[in-house]
């Protein structure tokens, strides 16, 4: 956000001949076709209404009522020389005092607790912006990487500014954050997405058990054969595989069928590609092909691409050499080659429920708490190879 330096006005005789600013001995410079001039103070204060007034030789009321309210019901040159002036001189309302003065700000705070590189979260933000920008709010981005003291600090900052409401979100239950709720709370409206299911807040999560959903993916590689299963997580929190519902899920699974080995789970702690990408490469590079896995449960998209491109690069291909399943199903996933198998997260219908909920609750401040839950969909492509 750029800040436009505004040019505060100050009384100079109508007598006076026009001035350059190119002039450094000129103290002002005036509007000839406005008869009014100013002095270039804007190191000193910004514009007010009252300083427009005043050199518009006009009533506050009235340059209130044709700058904030819209009204037109004053002559025609009245208003046109209003609006010409303060385009001048730049004037900008000050949103936060009027939003203070109404009660509502039209701003809504949102704390992302995640990298906003990674795709999944990058698509649920800019739908969550696009469905506030259409009922008339701005919102407020503030982005961590599982950092409870910044998202403290942001929160604060965000209800200084008086937002209407708030959105945060993913929230884990961590060593650094063992009690969420004590952290994520405010003055405003609060919903929370991807958060644990005794918030004292709104939330929106993904419905069913999580272990489910390591057990669909580890299932679908038995199903095809599969009996040496790796499991490939990207993630900037190194405790996050041991509650990690869908890996326990997963592993418990394989441990049933004697097939859990330790040596294939590699962590990353970090969620970017490029990430993935390197952790691929060198364990491609240091084991045998006989040492190595059949098939990847991938934590997310993001590090499914990163290993496709280090297998492909390493003389490999996918699903012939490799099979992979990961989850998210962001729009990339569908245009990889091949296209991924994957666990549709939506984080689209995430957004929408995530705003329904947020809109109601400013609505009805009093409305009882709510969960929502969107239904995770395995979404079959093209990156599994059956073995027999």
């Amino acid at each position: 956000m750029s800040l436009q330096p505004t040019i505060p006005l100050a009384a100079v005789a109508d007598s006076n001949p026009p001035l350059s600013l190119n002039s450094e001995r000129d103290p002002g410079f005036r509007f000839p076709t406005l008869g009014v001039e100013f002095t270039d103070m804007s190191r000193k204060r910004a514009v007010t209404l009252k300083d427009l007034a005043a050199q518009l030789d006009l009533g506050i009321t009235t340059v209130s009522d044709i700058l904030l309210r819209g009204k037109t019901n004053y002559r025609a040159e009245t208003v046109e020389r209003v609006k010409a002036a303060a385009a001048k001189i730049g004037y900008r309302p000050n949103a936060l005092a009027q939003g203070i003065r109404r009660g509502k700000t039209q701003t809504i705070g949102l704390v992302v607790t995640f990298n906003i590189l990674d795709p999944f979260f990058a698509e649920l933000v800019n739908r969550l912006e696009e469905r506030f920008e259409q009922a008339g709010f701005m919102v407020i981005l503030s982005i961590s990487e599982n950092n409870p003291q910044k998202d403290r600090k942001a929160l604060d900052f965000l209800e200084s500014r008086r937002v209407d409401g708030l959105v945060i979100g993913p929230v884990y239950v961590t060593p650094a954050a063992p009690d969420p709720s004590a952290i994520y709370t405010a003055r405003a409206p609060v919903v929370m997405f991807l958060a644990p299911g005794d918030s004292p807040n709104d939330t929106v999560n993904l419905a069913g058990e999580h272990r489910a959903l390591g057990r669909r993916v580890a299932r679908h590689f038995l199903d095809h054969g599969h009996t040496r299963i790796g499991y490939h997580m990207c993630h900037p929190d190194p405790n996050k595989v041991a509650g990690d519902q869908a890996y326990r899920g997963f592993y418990e699974t394989l441990h049933e069928h004697g097939l859990y080995n330790e040596d294939w789970v590699w962590i990353e702690q970090r969620s970017l590609a490029e990430v993935s990408y390197a952790r691929m490469k060198r364990e491609l590079a240091a084991r045998n092909r006989s040492d190595l896995p059949t098939a990847f449960f991938c934590h997310n998209d993001h590090c499914a691409i990163g290993a496709l491109a280090a297998i492909r690069e390493a003389g490999y291909l996918v699903p012939k050499d490799f099979s992979l399943i990961s989850v998210d199903n962001i729009t990339a996933s569908a245009f990889c080659d091949p296209p991924l198998t994957t666990l549709d997260l939506k984080p689209a219908e995430i957004a929408d429920q995530t705003f329904d909920l947020l809109m109601a609750r400013l609505r009805d401040p009093r409305r009882p708490v709510q969960r929502r839950y969107v239904q995770p969909e395995f979404v079959e492509r093209a990156s599994v190879r059956t073995l027999r």
